[in-house]
């Protein structure tokens, strides 16, 4: 909520409305604002390099990487969530991938790649 300052406070008191009806008033005010905000529009960057992609969106599901099953030749996408988990105790592999030394890492039997990760600017 922003701070109401005193001009604004004393047309309210003006109005002769209750005290009730003047913060219903403040309430639908303050939901229209947050309305009008959630409706623009932000613009979405595609980062390719890890290098460049914040510390917060490598493992989040902003994240997408590419999984290759070297037993059944499947290739699927993931998010960072789900990379992170396939990690598991490896904090070597995490502190590389956090420090953007490398893109890609290896958890048992799959091959598992950093993709592009979207950012809202």
């Amino acid at each position: 909520m922003k701070d109401i300052n005193n001009s604004d406070m004393e047309k309210m008191l003006l109005t002769g409305k209750s005290i009730d009806e003047l913060i219903q008033m403040k309430i639908q005010e303050d939901y229209k604002s947050i309305q009008k905000e959630a409706k623009k529009k932000h613009k979405v960057e595609k980062i390719v390099d890890i290098a460049k992609v914040p510390r917060t969106l490598i493992f989040s599901k902003a994240s997408i990487y590419k999984v290759f099953n070297k037993n059944t030749r499947v290739e699927s996408l993931i998010n960072g969530v789900q990379a992170e988990a396939m990690i598991g105790l490896q904090e070597t592999v995490r502190d590389a991938l956090f420090n953007g030394k490398i893109k890609a890492f290896v958890a048992g039997d799959v091959y598992v790649e950093f993709m592009y990760a979207r950012a809202v600017v």
